[in-house]
C-alpha cells in the first residue's frame, strides 16, 4: 500500500498536480456522485461543480452564459468584422428569437433546445413571412449556436438538426419588357432617374449600386462600368460591364464630373432604398406613373409585414440577364457582368421568352421516319 501511494503521488507530481490539488479534484468527484446517487444532480450543480473542478487544476473558470448574453456578444464581435447591412440583419434575428423565448432567455444557453429552434422557424411562418425568410434567421441561429460550440460554451448546436421549410411561397421576379423600360424612362422624374434606370435594364445594376456610382466607376475612353457590388463587397470582387449604346447616349448628354469621388446622381445617393420615402419607393411610383402594375403577391393586410410583387427595380436586372442569354451571350460571360459566382443564382435571372426556347428546340433534327 505504501508502495502503492508512493507511485499514485510520484504519477501526479510528475503530472504537475500537487496533493492538494488532486483531493480538491477527488473531493468534487466525489460530491458529484453523492448528489446522483441522491437524484439531486441537476445540470446547476453539475456546471457548478465542472467549474470548480477547472479552478482546482488551474484551468480558470467555466464560462457561464446566458442565451441572451451570448448572442449579445457574439453580436459585439460581428460589428467589428461585418458590413453594417449584415449587422442590423444579425440584430433583428437575435431581438426577434430573444422575445419569441421570453423569460427563458436568461436561461443558460445549453437550455435552448432544438425544438425551441423549430418553433421560432414555424413562429416567423406563422406571421405571414415567407419560407425564404424563416430559412435565412434559421441559418443565422445556426451561425451563432455553432460558435457558441467553438467557444465550448455548449456540447451541440441545438439548430443544426432544425430543417428549412420549403420556399414555394417566395415570389419570383419577373423581367419588364423593352416596352415597359421606355414608359418607365418616360415617366422618370429626373435625369438623374433616367441614368438610374438605364444602368438597370443595359448594366443590370441593382438599385443601390447604381444611385451610389461616382464618376470614377465610369469609363468612357474604354466604355465600360466597373464597381464592387455592394452585395458582395465582402469578396472584394470588382465586376465590369461594356456601357450599351443607351448608356453611352445618356452620358454624352450627362458628362460625369472630371472629380472620380464626385457622384454620378448627387440627388439621390443621399437616399436611401428602403423607408417610405426612401428610393424603391420612389421607383413603385415611376412604375404607377408608367402604368405597370407590380403583381402583388402578398399583401400587408393579409398579415405579411410587407408586400411582395413580382416586379420592382430588381426586374431591370433580370431583363438585363434575360437579354444577354436570348442573344446567345455565354452563361459564363453573363455571370462575369453580373457578378454572379454560382449558376444555380444566375438561371433565376434568366428568363427566356417562348419563342427564342422554341427556336432553339427547333433547332434538333428530327427522327425522319424512326418510330
Amino acid at each position: 500500500m505504501m508502495v502503492a501511494n508512493q507511485l499514485e503521488r510520484d504519477a501526479l507530481k510528475e503530472a504537475g498536480a500537487s496533493d492538494e490539488k488532486a483531493e480538491a479534484i477527488l473531493g468534487k468527484v466525489r460530491e458529484a456522485g453523492e448528489l446522483a446517487l441522491k437524484g439531486r444532480l441537476n445540470p446547476a450543480h453539475a456546471r457548478r461543480i465542472i467549474g470548480e473542478i477547472m479552478e482546482a487544476a488551474g484551468e480558470g473558470n467555466l464560462s457561464e452564459s446566458t442565451c441572451e448574453e451570448w448572442m449579445k456578444e457574439w453580436l459585439k464581435e460581428k460589428v467589428a468584422t461585418t458590413k453594417p447591412t449584415t449587422v442590423a440583419f444579425y440584430k433583428s434575428v437575435i431581438n426577434h428569437f430573444i422575445a419569441f423565448l421570453g423569460s427563458r432567455a436568461g436561461s443558460h444557453l445549453e437550455t435552448i433546445s432544438a425544438s425551441d429552434i423549430r418553433r421560432f422557424r414555424d413562429s416567423i411562418v406563422a406571421e405571414g413571412r415567407t419560407g425564404k425568410t424563416a430559412n435565412h434567421k434559421l441559418k443565422c441561429l445556426r451561425s451563432i449556436f455553432g460558435d457558441a460550440v467553438k467557444a465550448s460554451l455548449i456540447l451541440q448546436n441545438p439548430a443544426t438538426s432544425v430543417k428549412q421549410v420549403t420556399e414555394s411561397d417566395s415570389t419570383t421576379r419577373v423581367p419588364f419588357t423593352a416596352e415597359e423600360v421606355g414608359r418607365l424612362l418616360a415617366a422618370a422624374p429626373s435625369q438623374e432617374w433616367r441614368g438610374v434606370i438605364l444602368l438597370g435594364a443595359f448594366a443590370g445594376l441593382r438599385l443601390a449600386d447604381a444611385s451610389n456610382l461616382t464618376s470614377g466607376n465610369i469609363d468612357l475612353a474604354r466604355s465600360v462600368i466597373h464597381l464592387m457590388p455592394k452585395k458582395t463587397d465582402r469578396k472584394k470582387r470588382t465586376i465590369e460591364v461594356p456601357l450599351h449604346a443607351e448608356l453611352l447616349a445618356f452620358f454624352e448628354r450627362n458628362p460625369p464630373s472630371p472629380f472620380a469621388t464626385a457622384p454620378l446622381f448627387p440627388s439621390l445617393a443621399k437616399i436611401e432604398s428602403g423607408g417610405r420615402k426612401g428610393l424603391s419607393a420612389q421607383f413603385r411610383e415611376i412604375m404607377n406613373n408608367s402604368n405597370i402594375s407590380r403583381n402583388i403577391t402578398r399583401e400587408v393586410s393579409k398579415g405579411a409585414p410587407r408586400e411582395s410583387a413580382e416586379k420592382s427595380f430588381h426586374s431591370l436586372r433580370h431583363t438585363f440577364t434575360s437579354a444577354l442569354a436570348k442573344a446567345n451571350v455565354p452563361e459564363e460571360v453573363r455571370m462575369k457582368m453580373t457578378g454572379h459566382s454560382e449558376s444555380e443564382t444566375h438561371q433565376k435571372y434568366t428568363h427566356q421568352e417562348l419563342s427564342t426556347l422554341r427556336a432553339g428546340v427547333d433547332l434538333i433534327p428530327s427522327l425522319k421516319g424512326v418510330s
